[in-house]
């Protein structure tokens, strides 16, 4: 939980589950996967890993199934089904590019901070038209550890100019809600999607919808 003041100077956007759902995509591409090993796994099963990398989610089904296969492997092999998935069109989450349009409208710097890779983050936006409305992208590539480490969101503070706590962070699942109350952004929990966590200690705000989002947290009245 961030301990500064509002007005903040920046909203940091989470992706999946926050701008758009593109979170079945990633469950389907790994029951691509796990079925070509006899295997796979249910909703329920799956949702512990929303929110965490490719390499920490794989290594949770390597372990969990026994695979036969090393870690880099089978992320090569995610690769081509995952892809082809995030490229399907989906709809933006409702009142997203609303509220991204009326923050830049008002001079207030805007990022989004994502576990997926820039490559999956790239394929993810221009699938549901919200390709180049953010100011920077703190993706998979970029830091040594991502969510629920604070890393991600320090750097995307960073790349604004800013530090965490200037910031107000938009989550939905628990492992990015962890990752930006430890980096000491103003927390905003959205629960928009069937995968959000539920309500979680530490959090400033919680929404069910984008278009509940607290402007007077960056745009004075």
């Amino acid at each position: 939980m961030s301990d500064g003041p509002p007005p903040y100077r920046a909203v940091i956007f989470d992706m999946d589950g926050v701008v758009t759902d593109s979170e079945p995509a990633f469950f389907a591409a790994i029951n691509d996967i796990l079925s070509r090993y006899g295997h796979s796994i249910s909703a329920e099963e799956y949702a512990p890993n929303i929110g965490s990398s490719a390499p920490a989610t794989w290594t949770a089904m390597i372990e969990r199934f026994s695979l036969p296969v090393a870690l880099g492997a089978i992320i090569e092999e995610y690769e081509g089904p995952l892809m082809e998935r995030l490229r399907q069109p989906r709809p933006a989450l409702p009142g997203a590019r609303e509220l991204v349009e009326r923050l830049r409208a008002a001079s207030v710097p805007v990022a989004l901070c994502t576990a997926s890779y820039r490559r999956w983050a790239d394929a993810i936006l221009a699938a549901a038209g919200l390709e180049g409305l953010f100011d920077v992208i703190s993706s998979a590539d970029l830091v040594e550890r991502t969510k629920p480490d604070p890393e991600p969101y320090r750097l995307a503070a960073s790349m604004l100019g800013l530090q965490p706590r200037q910031c107000v962070a938009i989550e939905d699942s628990a492992n990015g809600l962890a990752s930006a109350i430890a980096a000491g952004c103003c927390v905003v929990q959205l629960r928009a999607t069937e995968t959000a966590a539920a309500p979680m200690p530490g959090v400033d705000h919680v929404i069910s919808s984008l278009d509940e989002f607290p402007l007077a947290l960056v745009v004075p009245s």
